[in-house]
Order: structure tokens, then sequence, then C-alpha cells
């Protein structure tokens, strides 16, 4: 994991933590509100995370090739 999904990780927890934002549901125990914001959590980031790390790769490093990529290039050249 780099860096930049750590830092967004951290974030998202602040953020999503009962009563920064909104506490749901409002009227639920301490624990019915805790585990329910841990849900969101983990959904939040489930479906967002690999969305963060391709744009902190995109960001960070070069763009990579794919495995395999080099040798087809190789193959067309010579072809020709």
């Amino acid at each position: 994991m780099n860096w930049v999904v750590t830092i967004y990780a951290a974030l998202l927890f602040f953020l999503l933590t009962p009563s920064v934002l909104v506490r749901l549901p409002p009227n639920g125990g301490k624990y019915t509100v805790a585990a329910f914001h841990g849900l969101v959590f983990a959904l939040v980031f489930h479906f967002t995370h690999k969305t963060v790390w391709q744009l902190s790769m995109g960001l960070s490093a070069p763009i990579h090739k794919k495995e395999g990529m080099e040798n087809e290039k190789k193959e067309k050249e010579h072809q020709q």
C-alpha cells in the first residue's frame, strides 16, 4: 500500500467517525452507531480504494508496461 492510499484511509476513517459529519442512525445506541459507521467506511473504502491507488500511481510513478507488451512489439517489428 502506498502513502496516498494510507492517508486516504485515515482521512476517510476520520470523516466517517460518528458525529464528525453525521450520526446515523440518529437515535441509535453507541454500538449500533459505531457498527453502522464501520459498515459505511468499509463499503466506501471497498469501492474507492482502487481508484485512489490508480490516481496516486499516475501522479507519482512512470507508466508501467504490462507484462508481455515488449515482446509483442518486437514481434510486430520483425514481421514487417
